[in-house]
C-alpha cells in the first residue's frame, strides 16, 4: 500500500495545505508571490480588512477557496489565478463578504448600552473593541449565534446577534434620516415612563445615538434602535452630532471632555465609558467633538503632524495626542493637556506629567516617550 504524505507551507497571507502521494507538490512560485501582493495591496491590516485563503493539491488540480470583504482583492486575485494556472488545472471559489447568506440584511445598529466584539466567536475569546447604542455596523457573515462585523472605524471583530437590530439598506437609510438625540453625560438610563420609579429599558453610555420623537419638559420620549420607545432626562442628550475623519475639534473642548472621564477603569479592549482601553479613551473623546480616529494606539500615530517638544514643553497644546511605546512599535495613547501634562487611560483615566519635577511625573512613560501628534 502507498503511502501519502501532508505538506503544509506558510507564506504571509496564505496557509496552503498540500495533498500528495510521496512527491511533495508546491504551489508555483508566481502564483505564490501574486498572491501575497494582492493582499499586501488590499489589505495590508487584517485588523480592518479580510484576505484569507487556502489551497490544496490533487487530483491534478489546484482547489483554490478565499474570501474577501475587498471587491478589487477578489478582482486581481482572480485574474492572477487565472493568468498563471491553465483551466485545467484549477478550481476556483472567492467568496466576496458579506455573505449571501445574510440575504439583505447586512446592516446592523447596536440595541444595547456596550455590545463587546471578540476576536473570534465566542464569549471566551479576546475583548478586542466594543460599540455603543446606536453604532451602525456592516455585517459580514454569521457563525452560530454570532456574527463578524465591521465598525465605522473599520474595526472587524465578532458580536453575538442579541447585541444589535439587524436592518436592509432600505431599513438603515430610514435610520439615518430619522432625528436623532445623543447621550452626553457618561451615564444614564432609559425609563418606560417619564418617571425614574418606573421600569428600566436600558442604561446608555456617552455617546449613545436614539431616535428622537419628543420633549416634555424634563424628559425626552425616543425610540431605541429595536423601536421600543422610552424615555431619558432631557439634560442628559444634545441633538445627535456625527462624526468624520477630517474635523478639527478645538483644543480646550477636548480637554474638558477628557477631565470628564477621569477615574473611569481600564479594560482592555473596552470602548465605552464604563471602561476604556488607552485608544479607546482617546477615540471617545475626539469622536464627541466631532472627529473619529481609527481604533487603535498605532493607527492614530499614523494621524496628524509630528510636534517635536522644547525642553520646557511649551509648544504643546491641549488636545495634541502623545504617543509612547517602543521603538518597533506605539503601544499607547494619552491626550495632552497642555505642557508637560497628558490625561491616558492605563489602569484608569488619571493624569501624569513628562516633568521630571513635577509630582505627577511617570518615569516609564518619560521613558517610553515616542511623540505627539497635532491633527
Amino acid at each position: 500500500m502507498r503511502r501519502c504524505s501532508v505538506y503544509i507551507l506558510l507564506t504571509t497571507f496564505t496557509f496552503l495545505t498540500f495533498n500528495a502521494c510521496t512527491v511533495e507538490k508546491k504551489m508555483p512560485a508566481e502564483l505564490s508571490a501574486a498572491i501575497d501582493s494582492v493582499g499586501i495591496k488590499w489589505v495590508p491590516d487584517h485588523r480592518t480588512g479580510i484576505f484569507d485563503l487556502s489551497s490544496e493539491y490533487r487530483s491534478g488540480k489546484w482547489h483554490i477557496t478565499a474570501e474577501t470583504n475587498i471587491p478589487e482583492a477578489k478582482r486581481d486575485l482572480e485574474e492572477a489565478i487565472n493568468r498563471i494556472l491553465p483551466a485545467e488545472k484549477r478550481e476556483v471559489k472567492i467568496d466576496l463578504l458579506p455573505s449571501v447568506d445574510l440575504g439583505d440584511s447586512v446592516y446592523a445598529v447596536v440595541n444595547i448600552s456596550v455590545a463587546n466584539m471578540r476576536k473570534t466567536p465566542g464569549h471566551s475569546a479576546e475583548l478586542i473593541d466594543q460599540g455603543i447604542s446606536g453604532t451602525v455596523l456592516r455585517i459580514l457573515k454569521k457563525k452560530r449565534y454570532w456574527y463578524l462585523v465591521q465598525t465605522p472605524t473599520d474595526y472587524l471583530g465578532w458580536m453575538t446577534g442579541g447585541s444589535f437590530v439587524r436592518f436592509s439598506e432600505k431599513g438603515l437609510e430610514e435610520w439615518e434620516q430619522a432625528p436623532k438625540v445623543q447621550v452626553n453625560f457618561n451615564y444614564a438610563q432609559v425609563f418606560t415612563r417619564p418617571d425614574e420609579k418606573s421600569p428600566v429599558l436600558s442604561d446608555a453610555v456617552l455617546g449613545s445615538v436614539f431616535r428622537y420623537l419628543s420633549t416634555q419638559g424634563e424628559w425626552s420620549e425616543i425610540l431605541l434602535p429595536d423601536g421600543i420607545e422610552g424615555y431619558i432626562r432631557t439634560s442628559f442628550l444634545r441633538t445627535y452630532k456625527s462624526s468624520d475623519v477630517s474635523g478639527k475639534p478645538d483644543g480646550e473642548v477636548i480637554v474638558r471632555r477628557a477631565r470628564s472621564l477621569l477615574g473611569i477603569p481600564y479594560l482592555w479592549g473596552g470602548n465605552s465609558s464604563k471602561a476604556f482601553d488607552c485608544s479607546g479613551f482617546a477615540g471617545t473623546v475626539y469622536k464627541m467633538e466631532g472627529r473619529q480616529l481609527p481604533r487603535d494606539a498605532n493607527m492614530q500615530a499614523e494621524l496628524g503632524k509630528k510636534i517635536v517638544p522644547d525642553s520646557t514643553y511649551s509648544n504643546i497644546e491641549p488636545g495634541d495626542l502623545i504617543f509612547f511605546g517602543s521603538p518597533e512599535r506605539v503601544s499607547h495613547v494619552g491626550i495632552c493637556l497642555g505642557g508637560s501634562y497628558f490625561i491616558h487611560c492605563s489602569d484608569d483615566v488619571h493624569i501624569n506629567s513628562l516633568d521630571e519635577s513635577d509630582p505627577l511625573f511617570n518615569a516609564y512613560r518619560k521613558r517610553t516617550f515616542r511623540f505627539i501628534k497635532r491633527l
